[in-house]
């Protein structure tokens, strides 16, 4: 009787392992072998392969022997039958003291199920495992983290469970590691940053969570990092900077937040995608400049800020491009561009203005364009009509003139919906209509949608809505307006009863539909990337997994790739109960990885979003729940307009139907017109009975909340949507307002940094300086009016703690801090190009015009100058200070204004007389502007120690025609000259000595974006006349507040004159503009 071998013996236990999934049961671990180690091998793996072919199924079982003491090659056997390959050494087995040992393992695709054996560690020899494909369950053991001597380790597409052991630091060896598409739950391991010789990592489509380890950044080896559709959450680690051989890194449909960081160093990249995250911050521009390499570049969704680079346009080997929702002031396609290879391209809501280039029809290997929602003009090249498109997308712009001649034959999926054209019944004589009728093009829904396409239409064919049903009001009303119209949809299905209500079908595959009733329809706009995807894919049906009461509604749904609208006709004016019905019926329990999906898309009722980020599978904990939301709408124009629209965030697959925005049905009811007589009882019942402990009630939260009882620091403080944090965390975060957190001061205080959710959040706490309680107490009644201005160019405010001896006001930060700093600063290392300038320019503009036209609360500044104008991360900029005024008694402001006076930001009626009126900050805004484009500040010093100011300078400058030579020098003459022309001569109009010759901002706004020309600016209006006559005669108010009803309400400081000596209004000398100046200025650049 031969001796046992103990390697030999591991392998049957691993083969006994194999045959078990067949059917094949051998003896015990205890059972003696007599035959020769070689061919008793063989004749196993024989038994596993003839077992397996009985089942008639494929695999691939690959092993590879060698001698383990004397390393010989020569003489190699090798037993090819079908599938099964072994190879093996002649020594093997022919000494007594030799045994086989096991290198690569690989067994794919054969539906094995079980656990994997943890007796695998007794193979110290093996180098490659590869188990994927198959239906493993179970974690993976902790034994396998002893094989010292893999190289590679694929678990890849099974059902394993549990976590991933910081023990994998272990396999020191280790290049390739692929442990994608399971069910891993826990945190990345950051002993992975030790496997310093790992190529390969893939853990993507798991349940990971938490932050991706820093320590991953310490393998510099890796090439290849893939982490997209897990739970990651956090920022990306700056570390990874470290990584310059990484070509493939793929981080999208996580939770990932903060600023891109500073990944210069990555030039190798090949492909790249953060697409349906949660960034925020720049745009990463520099970081893409460097990709000159790059093939795929995906960034869908997330919340950056920031134009496009321009030299993204000119990488030859990108093939696929995506990127959507970036906001900006306006980006303009390059004049020239070099993707030659391009395939798809996606440039969805990223704020592009200006017209559709012609080089974009001579990209030959374009297939999927997608330019929707963005602000695009003129009309659609006539090169583009020779590309094999198969999807073309320009919703959602402002596209005008004729549509192209050559839709008319379009073949492909095509949508203009929701732009500018004119009339398409006027379009019939020049469309192509070689292949088709005019009546079979513009009915061709299921590839072409003309939804809302034209600013007009002769069409008398109410299921042709080529004008937006917004702007027709009640013309599309089939001859009748209903009475207290009820409307009940069941999207994606039949039409049903469901009680006493009857929802009507919905089961057309058209791109947009109006129902037979004639009373709603919809519209949906993009296409799913996939090139299977059809008409069918926006209707999805289940037949089980719901249990509710309505559990028939559910059954069914209708499905947009990106934008979903419904809409109700016919209404009457007044408020609407709207109820939507959501289910998740595609991504299912049951079936492989599909709970790992994630749609998330907004929701928005009469265009004002009701839910952003809404995720169906988690508000209903899981895909067999569902969902019901509740809102009210009003309408005042017969029309209800109920939007879905998918902002690239969650999964991000390009297989169809999983993502974009998902309803199951819709109900819009008219909310209950009481009677009078049960108003005013149920109103006197409630007075007699509750008005006491109401007030009461009421009184005490109010004075609780504005800090006159207790401890107002118990109080959380909002820090942003959905963020709070206590008052003690609050100060904690500007270590105890410390100088170093310090990053501003004014008039009003001192503003501190406060870095807070472990660094996820950052605000900016300004703490106000001491005022005399009757003034705080008027800040605060306008602190919830402040509060509710938001623009894209306004610091918000988000909160405010008044206590009895501190008063802090909590805003949005602004990491590149105010103009000030960055232009003027001697630590700035900020660099403006000349579309950062005009961008600054036009951001205060477009600020200080909401200020002044607000509807409900006009406000005059006062105080803009550079050091109250802020940028953000991707350089816009921000008023901040507004609305502070009333801190100050009229002594403080003419302190102020003395003070502040000598650098000559403020307007001279102002500071003379103290009129204060809107054409105060249009001044100002001058200054700003003119110290924006020349780079130099406006008061300056000579060294006989004398004022220059730069006003003067811009004054002679206009008078000779030479405005450019203001141009900052720094731009080494890089710049937009008409446009330097156009701003340095509103920089003179808005300073002219006259109020009302200077331009409302609302016009400056319109000249800035080309809207307007100067002769068409409105003339001195009949309250500007009145102002001149108030001033005249000494007659205007005094102003007491920062906020009036009335913009044009004027004020004056009686006293100002007796504490600000020594300026003379005459000094200040300048004219209205000469537009003939302009033009010849204008002609000659």
């Amino acid at each position: 009787m031969v001796e046992t071998r103990p390697k030999l013996l591991v392998e049957y236990m691993l083969l006994s392992f194999l045959l078990s999934q067949f059917g094949f049961r051998h003896g015990s671990s205890e059972t003696t072998i007599e035959l020769d180690p070689k061919e008793e091998f063989r004749k196993k793996l024989l038994i596993i392969w003839l077992g397996h072919a009985e089942r008639n199924e494929a695999f691939d079982f690959k092993v590879a022997l060698s001698d383990h003491e004397k390393e010989s090659n020569d003489g190699e056997t090798s037993l090819d039958t079908n599938n099964l390959k072994i190879n093996c050494t002649d020594d093997c087995g022919h000494s007594k003291n030799s045994y086989c040992h096991i290198k690569e393992f690989s067994f794919t695709g054969a539906a094995l199920t079980g656990f994997i054996p943890k007796e695998v560690e007794e193979l110290k020899h093996l180098e490659t495992l590869d188990l994927s494909g198959n239906q493993l369950t179970g974690s993976i053991p902790d034994t396998l983290w002893n094989l010292s001597s893999l190289i590679a380790l694929d678990l890849s597409s099974n059902q394993l469970t549990g976590g991933i052991s910081e023990h994998i630091q272990f396999l020191r060896n280790l290049t390739a590691l692929y442990l994608g598409h399971n069910f891993l739950t826990g945190q990345i391991p950051s002993s992975l940053g030790a496997l310093r010789s790992l190529q390969t990592l893939s853990l993507s489509y798991n349940e990971l969570s938490g932050p991706i380890p820093r320590q991953l950044g310490n393998i510099t080896t890796l090439q290849r990092l893939i982490l997209d559709q897990n739970r990651l959450s956090g920022r990306l680690p700056p570390s990874f900077s470290n990584l310059s051989n990484l070509q493939n890194f793929c981080a999208a449909s996580n939770d990932l937040t903060g600023e891109f960081p500073d990944y210069a160093n990555l030039t190798q990249m090949n492909v790249f995608s953060i697409s349906g995250n949660y960034m925020s911050g720049p745009f990463p521009a520099d970081f893409i400049r460097n990709c000159t390499l790059i093939s795929y570049l995906s960034i869908l969704g997330n919340n950056f800020e920031g134009s496009l680079p321009a030299e993204l346009f000119s990488f030859s080997n990108l093939e696929y491009l995506t990127i959507s929702d970036v906001a900006n002031s306006g980006f303009q396609f390059p004049r020239s561009a070099n993707l030659s290879n391009i395939k798809t391209l996606i440039l969805r809501n990223c704020s592009i203005t200006g017209e559709i280039p012609e080089y974009i029809g001579k990209m030959s290997n374009l297939e999927y364009l997608d330019l929707s929602f963005n602000k695009l003009t003129g009309r659609i090249p006539q090169s583009m009509s020779g590309l094999n498109l198969t999807h073309l997308s320009l919703a959602k712009n402002k596209l005008n003139d004729t549509i192209p001649a050559w839709v008319g034959a379009v073949k492909t999926r095509l949508d203009l919906s929701y732009n500018s054209f004119s009339d398409v019944v006027h379009n019939r004589d020049h469309l192509d209509l070689s292949y088709n009728s005019f009546s079979d093009v513009v009915h061709n829904r299921d590839h072409l949608n003309l939804f809302a396409c034209c600013s007009s239409s002769s069409s008398t064919d109410p299921d042709q809505l080529f004008v937006d049903p917004k702007k027709r009001m009640h013309t599309h009303c089939p001859g009748r307006k209903s009475k207290s119209p009820s409307l009940f949809i069941n999207c994606g299905g039949e039409g049903l009863n469901v009680g006493d209500k009857y929802y009507e079908a919905d089961n057309s595959t058209s791109l947009y539909y109006i129902s037979p009733s004639k009373t709603w329809g919809y519209s949906l706009s993009g296409d799913f990337l996939s090139p299977d995807s059809n008409s069918s894919n926006f209707i999805q049906t289940q037949s089980c997994g719901i249990h509710v009461a309505e559990s028939d509604l559910y059954l069914n749904a209708r499905i947009a790739p990106v934008f979903l609208s419904y809409y109700a006709f016919c209404l009457q004016k007044g408020k609407y109960n709207v109820t939507l019905h959501f289910a998740e019926i595609v991504f299912r329990e049951k079936e492989s990885y599909s709970k790992l999906k994630r749609r998330v898309f907004d929701v928005y009722i009469q265009d004002e979003r009701e839910l952003m980020n809404f995720d169906i599978a988690k508000e209903a904990r899981g895909p067999e729940g569902t969902l019901t939301r509740y809102f009210t709408a009003d309408v005042n124009d017969s029309v209800l307009k109920i939007s879905f629209y998918w902002a690239g965030k969650g999964s991000t697959d390009d297989l169809p139907t999983l993502n974009g925005p998902l309803i199951s049905a819709i109900s819009i009811t008219p909310v209950p017109q009481r009677s009078a007589l049960r108003r005013k009882l149920k109103k006197a019942l409630i007075i007699t009975l509750t008005s006491s402990v109401v007030v009461l009630l009421l009184l005490l939260a109010f004075m609780w909340k504005m800090g006159w009882l207790g401890k107002r620091e118990l109080r959380d403080i909002q820090i942003g949507q959905d963020k709070h944090v206590t008052l003690q965390e609050l100060i904690g975060a500007t270590r105890k307002f410390s100088s170093k957190m310090e990053i501003g001061r004014g008039h009003f205080g001192r503003v501190y940094k406060a870095e807070l959710e472990g660094g996820q959040t950052t605000v900016a706490v300004k703490r106000l300086s001491t005022h005399s309680k009757e003034k705080v107490e008027e800040l605060l009644n306008e602190f919830y009016a402040l509060k509710s201005f938001r623009h894209e160019n306004l610091v918000q405010l988000l909160d405010a703690y008044f206590g009895e001896e501190m008063h802090l006001l909590i805003y949005e930060y602004m990491p590149n801090l105010s103009i000030a700093d960055a232009f003027f600063g001697s630590k700035s290392r900020l660099k403006f190009n000349w579309e950062n300038r005009f961008n600054i320019c036009l951001g205060i503009a477009r600020g200080l015009d909401h200020l002044h036209e607000h509807p409900r609360l006009k406000m005059v500044h006062r105080d803009i100058k550079a050091e109250n104008i802020l940028l953000d991360g991707a350089l816009n900029a921000k008023i901040s200070d507004f609305g502070m005024a009333s801190l100050y008694t009229e002594e403080e402001q003419l302190m102020i204004i003395k003070v502040e006076a000598p650098n000559g930001h403020m307007a001279p009626e102002y500071v003379v007389q103290g009129f204060v009126t809107s054409k105060v900050d249009v001044y100002s805004f001058g200054v700003v502007i003119l110290e924006i484009v020349s780079g130099k500040k406006n008061a300056g010093y000579k060294f006989n120690h004398e004022s220059e100011y730069l006003l003067d300078m811009a004054y002679v400058a206009y008078k000779n025609g030479s405005l450019v030579d203001l141009v900052d020098k720094n731009l080494s003459g890089i710049y937009d000259a008409k446009q330097a022309i156009t701003i340095l001569t509103l920089a003179v109009m808005c300073t002219n000595i006259s109020p009302t010759l200077r331009p409302r901002m609302a016009d400056v706004v319109s000249i800035l974006v080309g809207e307007k020309t100067f002769e068409q600016i409105n003339p001195p209006t009949a309250d500007d006349h009145q102002l001149n006559v108030a001033m005249a005669h000494g007659e205007c108010t005094k102003a007491d507040s920062s906020t009036s009803t009335d913009v044009t309400a004027t004020a004056r400081a009686s006293t100002s004159t007796k504490l600000i000596k020594g300026i003379d209004e005459t000094e200040t000398h300048y004219a209205e503009p000469d537009l003939e100046i302009l033009k010849e200025s204008q002609n000659s650049h």
